[in-house]
């Protein structure tokens, strides 16, 4: 799909749009699906740099600390529903307590993302959880190990201590306690949670110089983001919330690819990006993930959580 100006075309938002909402659904003929009218009223987004999606477009809101683009997945998303009121409130380096608590970045202060929401919002999307894990800090501080030294699997799991399965269990019960404040605040909106997609390499091992990691670490940092993915899905699945599964569609679309068929970049970006992070590429085909979601619920058809 082509970008004109840092911008995706305005044909290209229309044509995600269109091929989501033929999706084929299973509601009954004599129950009608929601009008996609019903949920364009007010849409908010939140979360962290994923859907922030830093350097990958024109810098947008403030604080410009938070790294939001004109290329994200929100602003991808809003255009194609032609939403009558936007707000996006994410941020780069947002935790879940970036939910209800104030975030310092450059530039000033990133207000509780939750603030944003009102009684009449209609449609909520949540990208969050990654940096409660640590998942590309832990993969950055990887890249510096010398592989003649111990993996990264070896210092985070020594013997049945596993610390990032434990914040796994943690984050779980945070999303879990979030989903319940959004109905509260929003009872009327769609809520839909954004897992994420592919970093590691789906299958295989790593490959240098974008992802120069051992590849004992490559297959627990796959392991460590299905398991993330995975709760995400079951807390969307049990507070009555969307589950966008990212990941599936980014398969073969990793760091490791060619350019113009990867979605992430590496540890050093080959376009504008941040590391490890969506490019452009891979926003558009996360805003594409989300209007299938949305499509499938419009025409009743429930996600089932990942197993």
């Amino acid at each position: 799909m082509a970008l004109l100006g840092g911008r995706v075309a305005a044909g290209a938002v229309t044509a995600m749009l269109a091929v989501a909402l033929c999706v084929p659904g299973t509601a009954s003929a004599t129950t009608p699906a929601p009008d996609a009218n019903e949920i364009s009223h007010r849409y908010v987004a939140l979360g962290d740099s994923y859907t922030a999606s830093p350097l990958t477009g024109m810098p947008i809101g403030e604080p410009v600390g938070c790294g939001r683009t004109q290329n994200n997945y929100p602003r991808l998303v809003a255009a194609a529903l032609q939403v009558t009121e936007f707000a996006d409130v994410s941020c780069g380096s947002a935790t879940i307590n970036n939910l209800t608590a104030l975030q310092t970045v450059i530039g000033g202060n990133n207000p509780a993302q939750l603030d944003a929401l009102k009684p009449e919002t209609t449609l909520v999307t949540l990208g969050i959880g990654g940096n409660d894990l640590g998942l590309v800090g832990w993969m950055q501080r990887c890249v510096t190990l010398d592989l003649r030294q111990s993996s990264c699997v070896d210092q985070w799991s020594p013997g049945d201590a596993d610390v990032m399965v434990q914040r796994i269990d943690k984050i779980a019960i945070k999303v879990d306690e979030a989903l319940k404040a959004i109905h509260a605040r929003s009872p009327h909106a769609l809520v839909m949670v954004v897992g994420y997609p592919v970093v590691a390499p789906s299958e295989g091992i790593g490959c240098i110089p974008e992802l120069p990691i051992d590849n004992s670490d490559v297959a627990y940092l796959r392991d460590l983001q299905q398991r993330l993915n995975t709760a995400l899905s079951w807390d969307s699945y049990l507070d009555n919330a969307t589950y966008v599964d990212t990941y599936t569609t980014s398969i073969g679309h990793g760091p490791c690819e060619p350019d113009g068929v990867k979605w992430i970049e590496g540890v050093v970006p080959d376009v504008p990006a941040a590391a490890l992070h969506p490019n452009a590429l891979g926003q558009m085909a996360m805003a594409a993930d989300v209007l299938t979601a949305l499509a499938k619920h419009l025409n009743g058809s429930a996600a089932e959580p990942i197993h």
